[in-house]
């Protein structure tokens, strides 16, 4: 038998590939993570879904116009204060305040002398 075993030396090369080859497959397989089964709602709850994700598709709809109103609304006030500024000749540098709808002259600060130094002895 020892006899047989050397005149076919390439099936044992070939059976040790194939052995390789089946221990590589199976390590690959195992790496991959179980697929999730998939979980279906009854017609009902599924109905219910659809009910809710309409309604907040809906609602953020009506933010949008919303928050594009008051986008528009502060616009038109800041506008407003610009031509109250201009009707009454005040500076540009006046500040205005949306929340209590005044204005505010800002204090500009004195000239400085351009030859004076800053440290006085």
């Amino acid at each position: 038998m020892a006899l047989g075993r050397e005149r076919h030396p390439h099936i044992r090369r070939l059976l040790f590939m194939l052995w390789l080859v089946a221990v590589g497959y199976m390590l690959c397989a195992q790496d991959k993570p179980p697929a999730a089964p998939t979980l279906t709602p009854t017609e009902v709850q599924s109905l219910r879904l659809q009910v809710r994700q309409k309604d907040a598709v809906i609602a953020k709809q009506a933010l949008d116009s919303a928050q594009a109103k008051f986008q528009q609304a502060l616009a038109d006030l800041n506008a407003e204060a610009e031509r109250v500024k201009t009707e009454n000749k005040w500076d540009k540098s006046v500040a205005f305040d949306m929340n209590d709808l005044h204005f505010t002259a800002v204090a500009k600060e004195p000239a400085k002398d351009k030859g004076a130094s800053a440290v006085k002895p």
